[in-house]
């Protein structure tokens, strides 16, 4: 790659001046001496030529590599001297150019030597080509990057004005503009869930107003709506919270006289089984009750939360290993891959451990019997996401439904144990704590994963 350091545009610089040099003073040295009738007007001649040529091959080398520090960077760099804004660069260098015109005119008037007049002509001529070079090869760069005539002072000028006039014409002008804008923000207020947005109608007059009604009417409406929806949310939190209350105390006693049957010594082994399967579904029912009850406080807000400093990676040990005597009972291998160091985050430890304990109890329930169930904490930057991981025993549907919502499960049968709400359970709580819950299904495999920003 071939490259345009400074000392190489340096030289080809230094070398296009003395090439312009050489020329002007040849044109000033021919010119006294045909008024001197002195000869050498040949050499003279061929010094202005080379002079002529050698100072355009060099500005249009200085051309091409203006700008740019290789022949393969399509890059265009500018100068601090590229700030200045291109009329107000213009108009120095006109000033320049008059300068020059004025001192040559006034050498013209002075009686020099040869050899004078060259030293004279010489330092004009450096001085006019360093000055013509800046001006140049400034505009050759901004040309090159397409900011010669953006950046100036007319340009900007011109915008700002156009951009002041056009404002002034987007303004309402008349009193029909200034109405349909104001029920136009209020409808946009409205949609955004401003219910408290009203407009006044006696500040508006005729199809307006009847506008300016629709939208309150509208708005009425909304609002009526949304009130009835929380309403009948907040009774259905307190009639499940009710329900399951009202249950618990005959569910309770039906609990410990099943447990005292348990302790008879019951010869039958009808009546032992019996008791058995009332022990089964009295101890499910027991489980619905209190999980109807915990995911009506938590969908209604009804929970209190004691946020502390929590180890992630303590949390899923000891969870882990209360589940360890369920797994194998199943013959699911528990595949445990955790940091050795700790993983603080902000969270309640006790309600952070319900929502991994249902991940875990989920993955005891549906996993595929004699596979393997991954678990694992991973650091992301700022955050901790804990995932497990698990084969489902049953084939998932297709266009399976959002399982974390309330009452929604994997299988359509609905003849596992499971309620529907661990997983909401799980996600409510998560979010409540200031985390993120997900899950994604992929084909038989089951993902579940609990984020948390960690300290």
């Amino acid at each position: 790659m071939k490259e345009y350091s400074n000392g190489r545009k340096g030289a080809a610089i230094v070398i296009h001046q003395m090439f312009l040099v050489m020329m002007v003073c040849s044109i000033y040295g021919t010119g006294f001496n045909i008024r001197m009738h002195a000869g050498g007007l040949g050499e003279l001649s061929l010094l202005m030529v080379t002079g002529l040529v050698g100072s355009f091959v060099t500005l249009a080398y200085l051309t091409n590599i203006c700008g740019r520090r290789s022949d393969e960077d399509p890059n265009i760099y500018l100068n601090l001297i590229d700030r200045l804004y291109t009329d107000l660069h213009l108009l120095l260098m006109i000033m320049f150019i008059y300068l020059v015109f004025y001192l040559c005119r006034n050498l013209r008037g002075l009686h020099f030597e040869f050899s004078g007049l060259l030293v004279a002509v010489g330092t004009i001529g450096y001085l006019t080509d360093a000055g013509f070079l800046t001006f140049y090869l400034s505009m050759v760069r901004r040309a090159k990057d397409n900011t010669l005539l953006q950046h100036s002072l007319i340009w900007v000028v011109f915008h700002f004005i156009r951009d002041r006039i056009s404002g002034s014409f987007q303004e309402p002008v008349t009193r029909k503009a200034r109405e349909q804008l104001a029920i136009k923000k209020a409808i946009e207020e409205i949609a955004a869930g401003a219910f408290d947005t009203k407009l006044d109608a006696k500040n508006f007059h005729g199809q307006e107003r009847e506008l300016a009604v629709a939208v309150n009417h509208i708005r009425d409406g909304m609002s009526d709506a949304v009130m009835n929806h929380i309403k009948n949310e907040r009774m259905k939190a307190d009639l499940i919270t009710n329900v399951s209350h009202d249950i618990k105390t005959p569910l309770t006693s039906i609990v410990n006289y099943v447990d005292l049957l348990k302790r008879e010594n019951l010869e039958n082994e009808n009546a032992r089984g019996y008791i058995r399967i009332l022990d089964e579904k009295s101890q499910r029912l027991k489980q619905l009750t209190e999980d109807l009850v915990e995911a009506s406080k938590i969908s209604s807000g009804n929970i209190k939360l004691d946020i502390q400093e929590i180890d992630f990676v303590e949390l899923i040990y000891q969870t882990g290993g209360e589940f360890n005597e369920r797994f194998e009972a199943r013959g699911l291998t528990i595949v445990t891959r955790l940091p050795h160091d700790s993983v603080m985050v902000r969270a309640d430890g006790r309600q952070l451990y319900r929502a991994v304990e249902n991940l875990y109890t989920n993955a005891a329930k549906y996993a595929l019997e004699n596979t393997r169930v991954y678990v694992s904490l991973e650091e992301h930057d700022k955050e901790a996401v804990f995932t497990i991981k698990n084969i489902s025993s049953r084939q998932l549907p297709a266009g399976i439904p959002d399982l974390t919502e309330r009452f929604v499960r994997g299988e359509e049968s609905r003849t596992t144990e499971g309620s529907g709400l661990g997983l909401s359970i799980a996600k409510n709580l998560t979010t409540l704590m200031g985390g993120e819950f997900g899950i994604k299904v992929d084909g038989d495999l089951f993902i579940a994963a609990i984020t948390f920003h960690k300290i």
